[in-house]
């Protein structure tokens, strides 16, 4: 029978299995308890009676009537809320009474809140703590619905690019082996959890029950009660609340066994080896400023892009660099420009993701001419990158709710429907495979509008990843959730970044064959930045541990380093991308007028000046470096032609043309 409000809940939780809600199967009459996370910081300074609160469930669950997958919404309510004054104490009531009970739709379902922990402190994408929770996929193998399917059965290319006979990648390939970066959070795992436990959060006592509506009451007689987002919290459902103890004298939850939750402890050496600090000659360049000497003298000519119905927006407010303009080759002499003419667009329901949200006009130029071969339009249902370059001369593209495969001339070649809107794409240097994840919505339509505009941001979905060849068969089909890391992906195999103590980093890589190696060991100040590029490298952004500037550096797949550098303070936008052909490989960085930090908006006009090397793969050698005014604020702004003898930068409002010398 259910404790009257407000009435102090005796032996609540005794009886309940807590190893339930960590894999253990509970007795049917008892569901054991619910585990899950806050979804935003609860502080009593900004809250008041009768606001709505969201958690996560992180753990799936098993009611008599409810069924909550691992995901999905719970609903509270903040019935009291106390801020300190004087010798008063501090008090936070919060009750939960709603949950996405069997589907996407909300129903009715009381919970107690029976206890709290600190966030895992792995909360963010890299963890940077000691311990790193572990994530199989084995167990998820070919769930959740996508339209990309086939059959294996491609080659990929070595590594080093050399004569080396090509190997079958895909051959190998086993989705266990995949790891996306999701961090799965778990109540802490402690012998003799108890009602009432407030883990590693000093200064809270937490009563259970004894507030309005079976409220849990968390207090302070220190400080203001304050509760951050990913705060862990066990829940109780309210039908369980008096039950008596199935063990007598317990006093409390029953033991938690060790071991049931697998947390691997990361023990790095004391003093790790600074890799990416090695750089010997002659496979290895420390990159120095470009002279005023080296820049003069390449152009090679240019095409006006206005005629074609571009206009650079110098004014346009963004809060980084983005993906409005692309500049990609479809062969010797055929230059694609790609852009957003900003038309008026008929917008649908908000949450419909097949709606226009921009129309992007593809230009397809004959480099020798400047004549157009053919022009397009198409309508793209996000803000993100919607341009990859593939082998072949061909180049895979997202329009609408499919991706497409274009080739020489713009003709499509094939296309793929998907199954919702795009995640995104990640794809190996040499095309042997590639990762395509879509969204899966959680929520109901009401309940995605009312998360979004309580949290300030879109909610997490469930995101469905599926794992293509050359020949774009599916491979292999996994879920996770859209806060993932994306994979970075080699020819060999998945890296992977890993935190460790003390602001060290690790470079690790999951081969295809499953073998796991260390690529590198470094220091940084701020997380690190890690993308592939052709032919077979890693390009890397890191911060000085001495006094904090941008560092870069270009690995090989073995880890060695090929190039490595430091960028100036107004340098942003640094990216690369690589040819197969030509081994050789392009880094682009923008100079701005201004100091911009990642949290600043700025303008095009901010941006003062562009410069992109070209270099040798083989020894860091650097070929070519150009500058152009005028930069602009996205991404794909550069490209190198499928030979490599020639670089297409855009400027302003014109493409400027630089021969790439041999040597």
């Amino acid at each position: 029978m259910m404790a009257m409000q407000g009435q102090i809940v005796g032996p609540l939780l005794l009886g309940l299995s807590v190893c339930a809600g960590f894999g253990q199967t509970p007795q049917p009459s008892d569901p054991g308890p619910v585990q899950a996370e806050l979804l935003a910081n609860l502080n009593v300074r900004h809250l008041e009676s009768g606001k709505t609160i969201f958690a996560r469930v992180t753990l799936d669950w098993k009611g008599t009537d409810c069924v909550l997958r691992k995901g999905a919404t719970l609903q509270g309510t903040v019935e009291i809320s106390v801020p300190r004054v004087a010798k008063n104490e501090s008090q936070l009531a919060l009750s939960f009474n709603q949950a996405q009970c069997n589907g996407r739709e909300m129903q009715p379902l009381g919970l107690v809140l029976a206890a709290v922990a600190q966030p895992p402190s792995d909360w963010s994408l890299v963890p940077n703590a000691q311990y790193r929770m572990s994530m199989s996929f084995q167990n998820r193998a070919m769930a959740g619905p996508t339209s990309l399917r086939g059959n294996s059965g491609a080659t990929g290319q070595p590594g080093n690019g050399g004569a080396a006979p090509e190997r079958d990648a895909s051959a190998n390939f086993d989705v266990t082996h995949l790891e996306l970066g999701g961090i799965e959070h778990r109540f802490p795992v402690r012998p003799g959890i108890r009602p009432g436990d407030v883990i590693d959060i000093k200064g809270i006592k937490l009563d259970l029950g004894t507030g309005p509506n079976l409220s849990s009451v968390l207090s302070s007689k220190v400080r203001d009660v304050f509760l951050p987002e990913y705060t862990q919290i066990l829940l109780v459902p309210a039908s369980f609340a008096s039950r008596p103890s199935a063990q007598p004298g317990s006093g409390g939850l029953a033991q938690v066994p060790a071991g049931i939750v697998r947390i691997t402890r990361v023990v790095p050496a004391t003093t790790p080896p600074n890799d990416i600090e090695v750089c010997a000659p002659p496979g290895c360049a420390v990159d120095l400023p470009v002279s005023a000497k080296e820049l003069e003298g390449h152009k090679g000519g240019s095409i006006a892009t206005r005629p074609l119905g571009y206009t650079p927006r110098s004014n346009k407010i963004v809060s980084g660099f983005d993906d409005e303009e692309s500049v990609a080759w479809l062969g010797p002499g055929q230059l694609l420009f790609a852009f957003n003419p900003h038309r008026l667009i008929r917008r649908g329901q908000p949450l419909d993701y097949i709606q226009t949200a921009r129309v992007i006009r593809a230009v397809l130029l004959d480099t020798a001419t400047r004549n157009i071969i053919r022009a397009v339009d198409w309508e793209i249902t996000d803000a993100h990158r919607y341009l990859w370059p593939l082998d072949g001369d061909r180049l895979l593209v997202h329009v609408g709710n499919e991706l497409r495969v274009y080739g020489a001339g713009m003709e499509v070649e094939r296309s793929f429907p998907l199954a919702g809107p795009l995640a995104f794409v990640r794809i190996a240097p040499n095309g042997g495979l590639m990762a395509v994840a879509t969204l899966r919505e959680r929520h109901s339509p009401e309940l995605h509008a009312k998360l979004r505009e309580e949290l300030g941001n879109e909610p997490q979905e469930d995101v469905d990843v599926a794992i293509l060849n050359r020949e774009f068969n599916t491979l292999a089909q996994v879920s996770t959730v859209s806060d993932l890391m994306p994979p970075t992906l080699l020819n060999e195999g998945q890296v992977k970044l890993q935190a460790e103590p003390g602001r060290w980093y690790r470079l690790a890589m999951s081969t295809w064959e499953n073998q796991k190696m260390t690529l590198a060991r470094f220091r940084s100040l701020c997380t690190p930045e890690v993308t592939s590029a052709a032919p077979d490298l890693l390009f890397m952004l890191t911060c000085s541990a001495r006094d904090g500037n941008t560092e870069y550096s270009v690995l090989r797949a073995d880890g060695k380093v090929l190039l490595r550098g430091v960028s100036g303070s107004r340098e942003v936008g640094q990216e690369a991308t690589g040819n197969h052909r030509s081994r050789t490989f392009a880094m682009k960085v923008v100079r701005a007028e201004r100091d911009i930090s990642p949290s600043t908006t700025f303008k095009s006009s901010d941006l003062d000046s562009e410069e992109v090397r070209v270099y040798r793969v083989e020894d860091g050698k650097r070929l070519l470096a150009v500058q152009v005014k005028d930069p602009i604020a996205s991404h794909g702004g550069y490209a190198l032609s499928p030979d490599g003898s020639q670089l297409a930068v855009l400027s302003g409002s014109d493409i400027e043309f630089f021969p790439v010398p041999a040597e």
